[in-house]
């Protein structure tokens, strides 16, 4: 292979030149020192100029990798070249520019930030991922196990990961020391399958080491900016399934933009004017490792007094303290003081909803005397704006799936609803009551429509009402009911079947039940079938209107 000696008095770096499109690939390269690598542009090599960019060092080469591994002499290049590099992303960009010029693969490094990876440096594609879950693949298992790994021939799990590029053979190495956990990772993904992967993997690692030192010297990873702090946290608000997960996902949200030591949201249903309002309640509360439980102190306080000191604080917007209570006027605020708040964030969380139910304010505090910064106070009041307008989607798509569940005449839930509790009926415990409404066609035929509408919402309102809290009664047909229960055994599936009857009496119809109790080994399907049949037999009987099946 031929080289060519560039400046003197530094050892050498070899990077080769991208191999052709058509045709064999040459070993036709140069050296260049690690000084140039971070400082200078490098000549053209065959008519092909190897650009490296100033003060990051990242440097675009090519070379054919099938069947070698990283040298000794890579290892140190990359050494060399992050030692000469003042910040982690140059350090990283310049090790991944290094790798990419020796094996022409897709390099990157990847740091371990809350919740995810993110990606640092790459270089080999056009475009890359800005961050991926820290459990996504064979990085999420290098980063879980802190040991390098490889995959011999990924282009089956990982077809389609890229638009037009295929992908061979894989490696990944943590960064770390032996004795400490990775802080991220270092990737190589070949546009082929290699020869022994796992010798690159074990290579790689030895990389992964020393890149892992130099970050340690140049302070650690970079922290989590304002920015991406906020990105993180407004992403995870859409994830929140209920209003309540939502309002410990912000407290925790603003804990961490502000700082300070606890947070809580309080909340108190919409009166009409004129009418007394309703008490704040919180809702959710967090509390960082090692600070005051705060919130429970201001709860504790009398639920009139709670409501007028919020009122106070949220009644322009945002508010803040400013100062050390002692020496600060503080008249109409002593309960909180008083209950050990020195620092106190207030916010009236308001969403864009045109006829809101609830009235939410989030209170931030802190048992020490803090002064923030009135940009994040700007920011986290944008971060509650947005958590606002989750939880209004939220209500719109609970509202919805109710919609969708829901049997518009009778209020009961459907079909699918029933499928689901169905399906976790338990072997000894769920009995399974099928009703019929005795006659109900004739009814439709004498009275109609109007009227067999009515005598089915009056039955399910009256069914309803006689089971017990945790049992539920669906709609599944057109007069056909199913109720699921949860009972000790047959003879309290029965009773509870003759209440049905009862209240079907009393809203002037007569009803048909088959009772049946799941049994070990059958399937919850055929539990429903031979509920169906007893309620046949049931309808047959011109004594009793209860059956319990074989």
């Amino acid at each position: 292979m031929a080289t060519e000696a560039v400046g003197t008095g530094a050892r050498s770096v070899s990077v080769l030149r991208p191999a052709p499109r058509t045709g064999p690939r040459s070993d036709a390269a140069r050296t260049i020192s690690a000084a140039q690598i971070r400082n200078e542009d490098v000549e053209p090599v065959c008519g092909i100029r190897l650009n490296v960019v100033r003060d990051i060092g990242k440097c675009v080469a090519w070379r054919d990798v099938m069947g070698r591994h990283l040298s000794k002499d890579v290892i140190d290049d990359v050494t060399e070249v992050a030692a000469g590099c003042d910040s982690v992303a140059r350090a990283c960009n310049a090790a991944v520019s290094v790798l990419h010029g020796h094996t022409g693969a897709a390099v990157d490094v990847l740091l371990l930030s809350p919740g995810q990876l993110s990606v640092v440096a790459f270089s080999g594609a056009w475009q890359a991922p800005a961050a991926v879950p820290s459990h996504y693949g064979v990085v999420g298992h290098v980063l879980a196990t802190g040991r390098p790994a490889a995959i011999d021939d990924a282009s089956i799990a990982y077809a389609g990961l890229h638009t037009g590029r295929p992908v061979g053979s894989v490696v990944c190495a943590p960064l770390s020391e032996p004795s400490d956990l990775p802080i991220g990772v270092l990737n190589i993904e070949f546009d082929h399958v290699v020869t022994d992967p796992v010798l690159w993997a074990d290579e790689l690692a030895e990389v992964g080491r020393r890149l892992r030192q130099r970050i340690d010297e140049l302070g650690g990873p970079p922290a989590e900016s304002r920015e991406e702090l906020l990105l993180r946290h407004t992403l995870g608000f859409a994830t929140a399934h209920s209003g309540v997960q939502l309002a410990g996902m912000a407290c925790r949200a603003a804990i961490e933009l502000t700082g300070l030591g606890s947070a809580t949201v309080l909340t108190r249903r919409i009166t009409p004017p004129g009418q007394a309002q309703h008490p704040l309640r919180q809702t959710a509360a967090h509390t960082a490792a090692g600070a005051c439980d705060l919130p429970a102190q201001v709860t504790e306080l009398p639920t009139h007094l709670l409501s007028a000191l919020v009122d106070a604080v949220c009644r322009h917007g945002a508010s803040r303290t400013l100062g050390d209570p002692s020496g600060e006027d503080v008249r109409g605020f002593e309960p909180l003081v008083q209950a050990g708040v020195r620092t106190l964030l207030a916010f009236p969380v308001r969403g864009t909803a045109p006829d809101p139910r609830l009235e939410v304010a989030m209170l931030v505090m802190d048992e020490l005397e803090v002064r923030v910064d009135p940009g994040t106070v700007t920011v986290l009041e944008l971060l509650m704006a947005n958590a606002a307008e989750c939880y209004d989607r939220l209500g719109a798509l609970h509202q919805m799936q109710a919609l969708a569940e829901t049997d518009p005449l009778t209020g009961l839930r459907h079909v699918g609803p029933f499928t689901e509790q169905l399906a976790a009926a338990r072997i000894g415990r769920t009995a399974l009551l099928v009703i019929d409404v005795d006659n109900f066609k004739q009814i439709n035929d004498r009275l109609g429509h109007a009227a067999g509408d009515k005598v089915l919402v009056d039955l399910a309102t009256g069914m309803r009402e006689c089971l017990r809290k945790g049992d539920e009664l669906f709609r599944v047909g057109g007069d056909e009911f199913v109720a699921i229960v949860d009972v000790p055994d047959d003879a309290e599936a029965v009773r509870v079947a003759d209440r049905l009857v009862a209240a079907a009496r009393d809203n002037g119809s007569a009803v048909s039940v088959g009772v049946a109790l799941r049994r070990p080994a059958e399937p919850a399907e055929a539990t429903l079938r031979r509920a169906d049949l007893a309620m046949y037999s049931a309808k047959q009987d011109t004594q009793y209107a209860v059956c319990s099946a074989e």
